[in-house]
């Protein structure tokens, strides 16, 4: 029985001598068991490679395996029945004992229910096993510190859930981390062990588990050969410190020496591989000095050229690294005859690279695979079990719901899951007393399409047949799962069964067999592995926690812990490709050529930053107490350069080292300190700068896109190469690229010419009859093309079942009118009093909110708020035109004044020609007048409830009309009640309902409230006929309270501070509006839908357009143009509106 250490520099061939002497022992002595025993990871290439180098290609009493599967292998010859309690056993355990022990932990209890602590906890119990500290260790370690430190707390709470976690455990289940334990146990009773040969490889050093279990087999086992990375040069048994490259080996060294001392097991002489002629790096010496002098203390400069042996590439990004990766790749397999298995790529973060992965490699046909294991938390088989146990806890919100429907496995179909979100958003649906109830009420269709009552009764009966359908399948999970008193067995049971009734496992098949047909081997190995994986966590589920009982949050948070710890694993698609690994975890052989990306500092040397419940603090103060756990921030900065020591001596011919000079963030990063490391062995290699365009020649069709479109962006600024020419050929010229070259050729030198309607469309469209709104009107007036997908195609942003601004506008107006009807019943302007006043408001409020078809404002939980907001607002605006009616002589003549109720208005109907007419309709939200014995003075007012101000420059671009539109159809309204009298212009308003806050500091609340009449002033023009402003403001002397007017000391309309016109300017505003009407009907019936938005100094008609993604408007693109609306003064815009209305300026 001996022990034999087998040193050798890295290179050496150590596992070739290794492999070739177990062949031999194996065919000399075929009654003796062999077990080589290596990383878990590393089995199936070992075993390929003894297979590779045995007689016959056979192997028979040869055995390889990791500890983990030598443990299973002996328990199944000694009938040892374990239950192993794997990761995502752990995690549903501790959060079980987490929720039972919560109020005994102190520091921990805070942060104990966050996404992924639980895991956190997991690690931190399971490093304590790893390095077999027990929970009475534990405890005695307790005793050693402060009992007011935070390391004291942290670790008692530790304690806490360990001692319940082994409690747990006890008689039932064994972890991965204690099969060792066991198997340590059982050793003496194993007959494949006794006398066997045991032959380790690839180990950097190993646990104190580990080594408790070769402490026993000592005792049984004949021999064991153990490889050891070490320069050969040194003495192994040299104590040099951590900070020596080769300390875990030495480590490893001193720990088997040991354990042969106390066991008295015969250590034999070493072995000793010299760096020769069968070495890895004998045909390079430029690797081969890489290797013999890197992060040596003693280290000699390299004076020769490297040539290809040795590059370092500096690249803009890490997806650009990547890119040039994959060209280079490209290269060396089709113009150097590599195959792509010889080739690897490894890097400090594989996550920052995965993402890039896969469109970077298929570009250039690449075959890869990324050495990682996949979390599922986020898969869609997992989402939809996520959303299901969401909807049961937050009583079937819509996000929820729709979180469900949106994983595409529940097998509604694209069409229904929109309509029905639709239906949903437009009704306000939430809630499980809405789902299990027939829906009463059909869609809401608030836009311009005006739909049939039919129609809306199809709809209807469609959104009910999805409630129906989709309540059926929910309502048995909902019921069990909303029992007080139910057990997570029955819970799980529930849960089972609705997983079933999807067909959750035909569908993960379907979907595998479809990312297989489709090449996506990747996919398809995840679909292949996740049904079965939630199946066994149920399982385990209802194995652990099956009789306890569980609110259906802690169920899910239970629940969610184990997918978060459950990971998806992947074998390669086939021999010949590419890894892609980081730095630790991915093992490497017969690799030729090694790509070494992000080496940037914070990645090489990884960030030691772990986040762990011990800070790297904690770990100090331990490590100083002499309890062993895994390594320090300090340690672990000095191992990592053995783990870089061994990648950069893995390949055989060549080296190629980048980093990125900015991150994914567009943050400027440094190289890491290797790369100045490496250029002090070799002088001569200078960092060569690589552009984004400058990779080197394209490979393919595919991959050369990217050249391609760089160059055609450059070919549109007028800068064309004869490569890009000649590329451009090529891929013209390609049957599979040809039709996208030239759709990316015409799109990058296409140009807008405008849109045109043919008239007979425009007809079939609109009409001959063209029923028109003011707003409409505007709507045109801002952007034709907007107009054409508002009216013409009638398209409506998304119904939401909410209270927004313009039900807030609505509820404003129907509120006062409610108000005004009262009053006129019963009281008048002029001397109601201020209790009357508000009797006669919360009477019009209270009709008005229950005649609202959107209910949003009583069922929301905002609606308290709202409704004192709206009640304060609606207060101080009646007291407001109040005032304004009480300082002159005008009086309210009608509210809410519809055009369709005026009878043969010409502002109504205007032939545009032989076939055409225009009817405007419209509501005039108040209409004020005064009669004398030959006149009927009139003013408009219009409420507004956000920020309206009327400018005379928008009514001449035809974007503010309203108000002189419905002056004139007030005037030929009254013109037909009031025979023979002059109907005449006294002005048009608007009001802004708003309760202001006033600065007025020290004032008495008479000043307060002056200062708040002013500013809600009405906003707009006035006449500047004094018998009509003077009857507006009787009394009036400087500047209005409640009119745009300031009166000069001679009583006359002083410049500044009056906004007014004169009575032929009125009726050169009449007819010029008339004639914009008429203008713009023109325009729409012959099919006008240009899209050019007006442009206004900063302002345009595509803020806060809808149809914004629906035109494609880029004034980038050739073609695309504002219509430019110049600024004017008002003395030119009103010269302009004499001008065009046919009128002489007189003014």
């Amino acid at each position: 029985m001996a022990l034999q250490l087998i040193y050798g520099n890295s290179g050496s061939g150590k596992s070739t001598y290794i492999y070739e002497k177990v062949i031999q022992m194996a065919q000399a002595d075929r009654r003796r068991n062999f077990y080589v025993i290596v990383p878990e990871q590393f089995t199936m290439q070992t075993q390929r490679e003894l297979v590779r180098r045995s007689k016959n290609h056979v192997i028979v009493n040869i055995d390889v395996v990791s500890f983990e599967r030598l443990a299973y292998r002996i328990f199944d010859e000694l009938g040892i029945q374990n239950t192993v309690m794997e990761e995502t056993g752990k995690s549903l355990v501790l959060r079980k004992i987490a929720e039972e022990k919560g109020k005994e932990l102190t520091v921990l209890r805070g942060n104990i229910r966050k996404m992924g602590y639980i895991n956190e906890l997991k690690s931190m119990i399971s490093e304590l096993m790893q390095y077999d500290i027990s929970v009475e260790e534990l405890e005695d370690f307790l005793h050693q510190l402060k009992p007011d430190s935070n390391l004291y707390y942290k670790l008692s709470d530790v304690h806490t859930m360990y001692a319940a976690f082994e409690e747990y455990l006890q008689g039932q289940y064994v972890t991965a981390e204690r099969v060792l334990d066991v198997l340590a146990e059982a050793v003496d009773d194993s007959k494949l062990l006794r006398d066997a040969v045991f032959v380790f490889d690839g180990f950097t050093g190993f646990t104190p588990v580990q080594m408790k279990l070769l402490h026993r087999c000592m005792h049984v086992v004949k021999d064991m050969y153990v490889t050891v990375t070490m320069d050969v040069r040194e003495d192994p048994l040299a104590d040099h410190g951590i900070q020596d490259l080769f300390y875990m080996s030495r480590k490893m060294t001193a720990a088997l020496l040991r354990a042969a001392k106390e066991e008295t097991y015969i250590v034999e002489e070493p072995v000793f591989l010299p760096v020769g002629e069968n070495s890895r790096l004998a045909q390079s010496p430029v690797l081969a000095h890489l290797e013999q002098n890197l992060f040596r203390v003693r280290s000699h400069r390299y004076e020769e050229k490297c040539g290809e042996s040795l590059r370092i590439y500096s690249l803009a990004t890490p997806r650009e690294e990547l890119i040039f990766a994959a060209w280079k790749l490209s290269h060396l397999t089709r113009e150097k005859n590599y195959r792509y298995h010889e080739c690897a790529i490894v890097c400090g973060d594989v996550e920052c690279y995965e993402k890039y992965a896969k469109s970077i490699f298929e570009l250039y046909d690449i075959p890869y695979f990324v050495d990682t294991k996949t979390s599922i938390l986020y898969h869609p088989c997992i989402e939809l079990i996520r959303a299901v146990l969401e909807m049961v806890e937050k009583d079937f919100s819509y996000e929820s719901v729709f979180r469900f429907f949106r994983t595409n496995l529940s097998g509604f179909t694209e069409k229904d899951i929109d309509f029905l979100e639709n239906y949903v958003l437009a009704r306000g649906i939430r809630g499980a007393s809405k789902w299990k109830k027939k829906f009463l009420k059909p869609m809401r269709h608030t836009g311009r399409i005006r739909v049939e009552e039919q129609v809306l009764q199809q709809e209807l009966a469609r959104a009910n047949a999805l409630r129906e359908r989709f309540w059926k399948m929910l309502e048995p999970f909902y019921l069990a799962a909303s029992e007080k008193e139910v057990t997570v067995s029955e819970m799980t049971k529930a849960l089972y069964d609705l997983l079933c009734g999807l067909h959750l496992e035909e569908q993960m098949k379907e979907q595998q067999e479809a990312f297989e047909e489709a090449g996506e081997e990747l996919l398809a190995s995840q679909y292949r592995q996740i049904y079965k994986i939630v199946i066994d966590l149920l399982d385990k589920l209802v194995d652990l926690l099956g009789e306890e009982k569980l609110s259906i949050r802690d169920y899910a948070d239970v629940l969610e812990e184990g997918f978060a710890s459950a990971k998806v694993g992947a074998i390669p698609p086939g021999a010949d490709c590419v890894i892609l690994g980081d730095i630790e975890r991915t093992r490497l052989e017969g690799i030729k050529v090694l790509f070494f990306l992000g080496v940037n500092d914070g990645t090489i040397p990884k960030s030691t930053a772990n986040g762990g419940i011990l800070s790297q603090y904690d770990r100090e103060l331990i490590e100083e107490q002499k309890l062993q756990l895994s390594p320090t921030a300090r340690e672990q900065s000095f191992l990592q350069r053995f783990y870089l020591y061994l990648n950069m001596t893995k390949p055989s011919e060549a080296l190629y080292l980048t980093y990125a000079r900015m991150d994914t963030q567009q943050k400027a990063t440094r190289p890491s300190y290797l790369i100045g490391t490496v250029q002090k062995l070799f002088p001569n290699v200078i960092v060569e700068e690589i552009e984004a365009d400058a990779s080197g020649t394209p490979v393919s069709p595919k991959s050369s896109l990217e050249t391609y479109i760089s160059g055609l962006t450059q070919a549109k600024a007028g800068s064309i190469t004869e490569e890009w020419k000649a590329l451009h050929r090529y891929l013209s010229e390609s049957k599979e690229w040809g039709s996208v070259v030239h759709e990316l050729f015409a799109a990058a030198f296409s140009q807008f010419t405008g849109e045109q309607l043919a008239v007979e469309t425009a007809r079939q469209l609109y009409g001959t009859v063209l029923t028109n709104s003011v707003t409409r009107l505007e709507l045109f007036a801002r952007c034709a093309y907007a107009h054409f997908l508002e009216y013409g195609l009638k398209l409506s942003e998304r119904e939401t079942y909410s209270f927004a601004a313009l039900d807030m506008g609505s509820m404003f107006r129907e509120i006062l009118l409610r108000y005004c009807e009262g009053l006129e019943k019963s009281y008048d302007w002029y001397t109601i009093t201020e209790p009357e006043q508000e009797n006669l408001l919360q009477t019009a409020m209270q009709e008005a909110v229950l005649s609202m078809p959107n209910e949003s404002l009583l069922e929301s939980a905002r609606s308290a708020y709202v409704l004192e907001r709206i009640y304060r607002i609606m207060k101080r605006s009646i007291w407001a035109l109040t005032e304004q009616i009480r300082h002159g002589t005008f009086k309210p003549a009608g509210y809410e004044v519809d055009f369709v109720q005026v009878n043969e208005l010409n502002v109504e109907n205007m032939m545009l020609d032989a076939e055409h007419k225009m009817r405007l309709v419209g509501k005039i939200d108040r209409m004020d007048t005064r009669e004398t014995e030959d006149a009927v003075y009139v003013r408009i007012i219009d409420y507004k409830s956000g920020k309206t101000t009327f400018q005379l420059l928008n009514l001449y671009y035809g974007q503010q009309l309203q108000l002189v539109v419905y002056l004139n159809a007030a005037m030929e309204q009254l013109k037909k009640t009031h025979l023979g009298k002059e109907i005449v212009p006294a002005g048009i308003f608007y009001y802004r309902m708003d309760d202001p806050m006033v600065d007025a500091d020290g004032e008495d609340e008479e000043k307060i409230m002056e200062h708040i009449l002013s500013e809600l002033r009405l906003n707009g023009l006035i006449s500047l006929e004094p018998e009509v402003y003077q009857q507006m403001d009787v009394g009036l002397a400087g500047r209005s309270e409640v009119l745009p007017l300031t009166l000069k000391t001679d009583g006359t309309p002083a410049k500044k501070g009056t906004s007014g016109a004169g009575r032929r300017d009125f009726q050169a505003m009449t007819v010029f509006v008339n004639r914009k009407i008429c203008d713009a009907a023109e325009k729409i019936l012959s099919g006008d839908i240009d899209i050019r938005p007006f442009q206004m100094d900063q302002k345009t008609g595509c803020d806060h357009c809808p149809y914004h993604s629906v035109c494609g408007f880029d004034p980038k693109i050739q073609g695309f143009t504002y219509e430019k609306n110049k600024k004017l003064k008002d003395e030119d815009v009103w010269a302009k509106i004499y001008r065009e209305g046919g009128l002489p300026d007189e003014r």
